[in-house]
């Protein structure tokens, strides 16, 4: 049964795909008519749906982005399939210009089925489609034809604008769809979505979507049954109960959020120069994950932009006012309470809380991060920051209390449930520079068996532990992590004093371009998976291929928080993936010239 709904989801899959090439395949014959919204004739309560609009457009675009990439473009792959289905290489009927959308699963059955899909092909004229395609069988008496004619595979029914197409077992849900179109204006996915998410589904090449509330009511006992599994077979490997405590607090997570997600969504649009992505999840109205989401005030302070720096493998600016902080991070909290797989005592938890809204209360929400490669370090990184402060003394009393937080308490038992301790040193004024004192924190991370594999990554990663220098000047915090944190803390302490405001890394500046707006969103990042895999390499257990450093493209993203939903956009250079596949190449030629061992 398994195997024969994996089959007959690859068949839809495939169709999908054919039907698509229509527009590759050159303009359809007869009068054009005006394309309908495809939203309006897929049920609310669907489980998911996908969207293609302007097909010709669209494909074009992906052509434009892979070449240099990929040798071959997407449209050169579609026609001969096309044209092997429907029996014509210029199918008749078929409106290119129109939105292209799959969805399910159809009504009908006692159960949801996910084969129950159906596609959603733009017609031009649907009589001709059905009467002009060597391959398509005209309806028959209930108005269904039959794609195939010695071997029927898919059978379609007319909708306004569209033919619905899905696999010849789904006749009886097909013909009970066909029924209930004519009511569903009020009950369609155009209904159920914001004006912002139809927007979406509406502007962009690709837009697909998830019901979240169905994939944990058809899902949700699934999920859980494998993770149990994980659990199990992580047990047999950590006997001493520490994998276990870890999978109980995921699943515990995992479960919340299925619970408290209504949806989620993704967009791509692909340029000639970069491909962009675009991430909502909507949390359930009146729901605590909604009441974190609600929103941050301001967008960061251009000053912070100095802190950053090229080179890096990540860069971050954000801002988020203390009151945003206070609300995630107390949904953290009673999540990870919700997830310890025992009771947590009030106190505990109302003592974290506090802690943390002290913390965030000092805080001007404005903050600057850079994290570097320093392949040849323990750690094999360095990462350095900037938070702007409200309030000097209350950050100064937040952090005398983080040293007992991270040593007794439900923070000190989480860990010891993942099998590991922490100890958390604070030295005040360890040295001066330029006047101003800077503090040293020591932080050990030590398992509870030495001999784990979890052991040997933690010392091949910190070494012995990680070294932290801290500094207070003009109303910023600055601190520097890695091998020779207290060079890093004095740099950061002359570009403070200076009062000089340089641009943005031109890096940054870069990416920022990628994404119009992102200046404006709550939190704005780089990311080089070329530097990234530097550190990889590093800590790897074995010996690996080295690559070149040299990289001139980032990633850019940018979060927002509003109104209980939170957004991601990614904007992918070309230049970026083709250094990757660079990187990859020459790893593949370095790994041959090697033996197994790493020697020549």
């Amino acid at each position: 049964m398994v195997r024969s709904r994996q089959v007959k989801l690859a068949v839809v899959l495939w169709t999908l795909v054919s039907l698509f090439g229509a527009t590759l395949a050159g303009a359809a014959a007869g009068a054009q008519r005006a394309s309908a919204d495809p939203m309006a004739a897929v049920p609310a309560d669907s489980l998911f749906c996908v969207r293609i609009n302007n097909l010709t457009g669209t494909m074009g675009k992906i052509d434009q982005f892979l070449t240099g990439v990929s040798p071959i473009g997407v449209s050169m792959l579609l026609p001969a399939q096309l044209s092997q289905l429907l029996g014509s290489p210029e199918p008749a009927g078929i409106n290119m210009a129109g939105s292209f959308a799959i969805f399910g699963p159809l009504p009908g059955g006692d159960t949801p089925d996910i084969s129950r899909i159906g596609v959603l092909v733009p017609m031009s004229d649907y009589k001709q489609f059905t009467s002009q395609n060597p391959n398509v069988v005209p309806p028959d008496a209930q108005g269904i034809a039959t794609i195939g004619k010695e071997m029927p595979m898919f059978v379609v029914a007319d909708m306004p604008g569209f033919a619905l197409v899905t696999p010849t077992n789904n006749r009886q849900a097909l013909i009970e769809m066909k029924k209930q179109i004519a009511g569903m204006a009020a009950t369609s996915l155009a209904k159920r979505l914001s004006p912002d998410e139809l927007k979406r589904a509406q502007d962009a090449p690709l837009w697909a979507y998830a019901n979240i509330q169905m994939v944990s009511k058809l899902f949700g006992p699934m999920i859980e049954a494998k993770l149990q599994e994980a659990k199990k077979m992580m047990e047999q490997v950590q006997p001493q109960g520490q994998a276990g405590a870890a999978m109980d607090m995921n699943m515990g997570m995992v479960n919340t959020l299925m619970k408290e997600l209504q949806s989620a969504s993704l967009t791509l649009d692909p340029t000639a120069t970069a491909i962009r992505a675009g991430f909502v999840a909507t949390a359930t109205p009146n729901t605590e994950t909604a009441k974190a989401l609600q929103g941050a005030a301001g967008t960061p302070d251009k000053k912070f932009m100095q802190y950053l720096e090229n080179g890096a493998v990540m860069n971050l600016v954000m801002s988020l006012d203390p009151a945003t902080w206070t609300r995630l991070n107390n949904f953290y909290f009673d999540l990870m309470a919700k997830s310890a797989g025992k009771t947590v005592p009030a106190e505990e938890i109302a003592k974290l809380k506090k802690w943390s809204a002290d913390a965030a209360n000092a805080l001007t929400g404005t903050a600057a991060v850079s994290f570097s490669a320093a392949a040849k370090s323990k750690p094999p990184f360095r990462i350095q920051y900037a938070l702007g402060l409200k309030d000097p003394q209350a950050f100064s009393r937040a952090l005398d209390q983080t040293q007992t937080m991270f040593q007794s308490g439900f923070f000190a038992d989480l860990m010891k449930q993942s099998g590991v301790t922490m100890k958390f040193d604070l030295k005040r004024k360890a040295e001066t520079y330029k006047d101003v004192p800077i503090d040293a924190i020591r932080v050990a991370i030590n398992p509870t068996d030495p001999n784990s594999e979890q052991a040997k990554a933690f010392t091949a990663m910190f070494g012995q532990a990680i070294d932290v220098r801290l500094a207070v000047v003009n109303n910023l915090a600055v601190y520097v992590i890695s091998s020779d944190p207290g060079a890093g803390v004095r740099k950061l302490i002359d570009q403070a004093k200076s009062g000089a405001t340089p641009p943005a890394p031109s890096e940054v500046a870069s990416a920022m371009q990628l994404i119009p707006g992102s200046d404006k969103a709550n939190v704005f990042a780089t990311f080089n998976l070329l530097r990234a895999m530097q550190i990889a390499s590093a800590v790897a257990p074995m010996p690996v291929p080295q690559t070149s450093p040299q990289s001139q493209g980032s990633i850019a993203i940018a979060e927002r928080l509003s109104g209980g939903t939170f957004s991601v956009e990614l904007a992918l250079p070309k230049q970026h993936l083709m250094e990757m596949m660079g990187a990859v190449m020459q790893m593949q030629m370095q790994g041959q010239e090697q033996g197994p061992t790493g020697q020549p």
